[in-house]
């Protein structure tokens, strides 16, 4: 029988790190556990591993790593080398995000390489290396579908790592907990990389039905917090399966989506217990702005109507904006504070923007007028200031001073527009 590991990194970047749970990490614990009964699968969640202290892994014959986050990657690089001194005959396999857009970069650090959804490519890993033919780099054309594979089991952590009060903190004391109904997504922002798989892969109502159902009764979860890329489906019938499914277990959620949707669709969203969304505004100050971030709602006042039809029906809004966008300009700070006094959010994420290797804006710097980019990934975090003037992990890159949009701000008057707002939203109760 194997042993192997799924290793959850620090999450360095987050201020409570152990606030939301390593859903992709029990994914595929649970689907390797159910999948091939010779393994012997835990989960080694290094979040609480204390600072500064080298991490020691425990011996395993395969450690595997799923990394979202190319902010993450250091990290993981450090624990695969010092891992590989102590224990040389441990395979160490990674997939995710940062892999599917940096894979040269990672065989160089892993045994192999998993290239988009990974599922069935990780079967064949480990098939192989039973055999002792392990392939440095695994990827198909095949779509292996979210909705054929379990939900994640979160058995492998504590239940103290599973469910808190911090999800709904700002509704009072509802036990809470993260979950995935859908991964992938059919837009292209400019600054984002999780459009991979570029598609929308829904779980079955019966799916989302029974996962609340298994949260409910073995942990009393009474919320939960989607995370998927966009919480409500753009296919009509898609999100009317979607919110009877999570109606019918009278639980209360949140989510994140984009400003787009019909009045009937928020409704039942909000029949089906949403008291929450965080819409990707991203910027208030032009419709350049948006245009130059190829967001699917290039429009500062169809997102403003989208907020007023949150609020005719009830759900709280969290607008979510980025500094340091291509075409922002020095009145950016006006025109957002401007902005939120006319819309009144509920609540604001304010976040730098990150050139993260595999964007359009990574691909396409030198067009843009970015003079550099940081090569320390582990700078490559998009908070700032969001929890404490001291929070300064963001903004890994700097403009020219003139670009095809104009005159651009130097990084350190974005980092200062950041603090400024970021202080006007703590004074204005605006921030969890």
């Amino acid at each position: 029988m194997l042993n192997v590991a799924v290793v959850v990194p620090s999450w360095h970047y987050w201020k409570d790190p152990a606030k939301l749970q390593p859903l992709w990490e029990l994914y595929y614990a649970t689907f390797l556990r159910e999948r091939d009964k010779d393994l012997n699968v835990d989960v080694i969640d290094l979040r609480d591993w204390p600072k500064g202290r080298r991490v020691d892994l425990p011996e395993r014959d395969v450690y595997f790593y799923w990394i979202m986050k190319s902010a993450d990657a250091p990290e993981i690089y450090g624990i695969v080398r010092d891992t590989k001194q102590k224990h040389i005959n441990g395979v160490h396999i990674a997939g995710g995000n940062h892999v599917d857009h940096l894979t040269e970069e990672c065989i160089g650090v892993f045994d192999a390489s998993i290239v988009g959804s990974g599922e069935e490519l990780i079967l064949q890993a480990l098939a192989d290396y039973r055999a002792n033919r392990l392939q440095p780099v695994y990827r198909s054309n095949q779509i292996f579908h979210f909705a054929s594979y379990p939900f994640p089991q979160r058995d492998f952590l504590p239940d103290s790592k599973i469910v808190n009060d911090k999800h709904f903190s700002q509704y009072g004391v509802i036990p809470g907990t993260n979950v995935y109904f859908s991964r992938g997504c059919v837009f292209h922002c400019s600054f984002c990389v999780y459009n991979n798989p570029n598609r929308f892969e829904l779980r079955r109502p019966d799916q989302i039905t029974a996962e609340i159902k298994y949260l409910k009764e073995r942990y009393g979860v009474q919320g939960i917090n989607l995370r998927d890329e966009v919480c409500i489906p753009v296919n009509r019938k898609e999100a009317v399966a979607m919110f009877e499914a999570i109606a019918s277990e009278n639980i209360v959620w949140r989510g994140q989506t984009i400003p787009m949707g019909s009045e009937e669709v928020i409704k039942l969203a909000r029949q089906s217990g949403c008291l929450e969304l965080a819409i990707g505004v991203e910027s208030v100050e032009s419709d350049k702005v948006l245009e130059l971030s190829n967001k699917p709602s290039k429009s500062v006042d169809a997102n403003r109507r989208f907020i007023e039809l949150l609020k005719k029906h009830d759900i709280k809004v969290k607008v979510c904006i980025i500094f340091g966008l291509p075409g922002e300009t020095n009145q950016v700070v006006e025109k957002t504070i401007r902005f939120l006094e006319e819309v009144k959010p509920d609540y604001v994420a304010l976040s730098g923007l990150d050139v993260v290797p595999g964007s359009v804006f990574h691909e396409s710097a030198k067009s843009l007028g970015i003079k550099s980019i940081e090569k320390d990934l582990s700078k490559h975090a998009h908070l700032m200031f969001r929890f404490g003037d001291d929070e300064e992990v963001g903004l890994p890159f700097e403009y020219e001073k003139e670009t095809p949009w104009g005159p651009s701000l130097s990084r350190e008057e974005i980092a200062n527009n950041i603090r400024q707002v970021q202080q006007y939203l703590r004074d204005h109760g605006m921030v969890y």
